[in-house]
């Protein structure tokens, strides 16, 4: 294509060559003057015309040829393109390296990154699961509480039934005979352990018959034990545990276990209910009831009633009955903390702290030491399992509050039973009377 355009050019300016030559001089010169002139200057024109198509057309060849030839065949294709070519590849080369440069940055930063998560959550789940002291204690000082609270259900189940047995007249207790019988056992044991001579005026010498202690050991327990039987802040309210436990030797009862039977005696049921005999039970018809009979189902009704009440006294023995020593060495230390002189510590505890003791620990003397509130000093996680144990044993706490409002709603109950007993009598009285046909009152 570009030689055809070369070869029209060429046969172009060679026509126009040919057709503009000038004309002679002759006939020039036979004309007038201002065709001569007018003809020499058009000569001219053309001439410069033609040397202006040339000299373009030739610079126009030229650059063709230089741009076809040299620079297309010669500089291009052997000095620019291979150059180009290896500048691309190059290009390219370092572009890969800057990505993946840029990648290793990438990876480095999340490195990086996952390294310090892991490193936040290694120390936050060593400051979360590392338990402080403070926490230590509450589990230690629950040891043995559920073992201690189980044994005082059962003690306050058998005293319940060494009452019941008492007053209904059990074989093998003291007022199987009858009323005189458990009368002259008591006023024994009040003799020998209970007097004390110095009562009603020193005039008691002639009733006191308790033996001389053997030791200064003995003579400090008998005088411990003076008036046991009716002292009930000695006996039950001011120790926190006292050595009473029926579950392990009932045959061979302890001193404590004796004086708080004499005490409950004393309380309720003082004396009790004189004996009848099988004969006198019988059924007289098979519908009438005997006056013995109904004497002896009121008895029992009011055992009933008695029971109720005994029933709040028999749950705070069981309370301060003795428990297991799981927790014993860790409260001992509590208190000799708190200030407490050791000597009196085992007259608070005995050997076996009680579920009374225990509790007594939990949730009032745990909270009086200075040690419990620099100790909330601690990890957060701690802090929210202090919580959480201070929670249970609140829970603890409002069961057992819960169980001693049942026994105060049991109590009511037969306060409320007793008011209208008379009103129920009356009422009764009046319908036999109506029956009968006398005069209501």
């Amino acid at each position: 294509m570009v030689l055809a355009l070369l070869v029209g050019l060429f046969f172009t300016t060679a026509t126009i060559t040919v057709t503009m030559q000038p004309e002679p001089a002759e006939a020039i010169c036979c004309s007038s003057c201002c065709m001569c002139l007018i003809t020499a200057l058009m000569a001219d024109i053309m001439g410069w015309i033609q040397n202006w198509i040339m000299i373009n057309l030739h610079l126009f060849i030229s650059l063709l040829m230089h741009q076809m030839i040299w620079f297309d065949w010669t500089f291009w294709q052997q000095y620019l393109l291979p150059g180009f070519q290896m500048m691309a590849t190059q290009l390219s080369t370092i572009g890969t390296q800057q990505v993946m440069a840029v990648g290793m940055f990438m990876d480095a930063k999340n490195q990086l990154e996952t390294q310090r998560l892991m490193q936040e959550l290694q120390a936050e789940a060593h400051k979360d699961y590392h338990p402080s002291r403070g926490m230590c204690e509450f589990a230690t000082r629950v040891q043995s509480l559920a073992a201690s609270e189980r044994k005082s259900e059962m003690n306050s189940l058998l005293l319940s039934e060494r009452s019941i047995d008492r007053l209904m007249g059990a074989k093998g207790t003291f007022s199987a005979k009858g009323s005189k019988e458990d009368a002259y056992v008591r006023l024994g044991a009040f003799r020998t352990v209970y007097c004390d001579k110095h009562n009603n005026d020193d005039n008691l010498d002639l009733i006191c018959t308790a033996p001389l202690p053997s030791s200064a050991t003995q003579a400090v327990e008998q005088r411990n034990r003076l008036n046991a039987d009716i002292d009930y802040q000695k006996s039950l309210e001011n120790p926190w545990t006292i050595e009473f436990d029926l579950t392990t030797n009932p045959d061979s009862p302890s001193d404590a276990d004796k004086d708080i039977v004499a005490l409950a005696d004393n309380l309720y049921g003082y004396d009790s209910f004189s004996r009848v005999s099988p004969a006198e039970l019988q059924n007289k018809s098979e519908k009438a009831i005997t006056e013995v009979q109904e004497h002896y189902l009121n008895m029992r009704a009011t055992i009933a009633k008695t029971k109720v009440a005994e029933n709040s006294f028999n749950a705070l023995v069981a309370m301060k009955s003795e428990g297991t020593a799981g927790s014993r060495e860790f409260i001992v230390s509590y208190l000799e903390e708190l200030g407490v002189n050791p000597s009196e510590i085992d007259d608070f505890l005995g050997q076996n702290p009680s579920y009374y003791a225990q509790m007594e620990i939990l949730t009032k003397k745990a909270y009086q030491s200075q040690m419990f509130y620099t100790n909330l000093y601690d990890k957060p996680a701690n802090i929210d399992r202090k919580e959480v144990a201070l929670q249970a044993i609140s829970l603890i706490q409002k069961f057992d509050m819960w169980k001693s409002y049942l026994r105060t709603e049991a109590s009511l109950s037969i306060l409320l039973e007793l008011t209208v007993e008379n009103l129920q009598r009356e009422v009764e009285d009046n319908i036999l009377a109506f029956q009968q046909g006398d005069q209501v009152r």
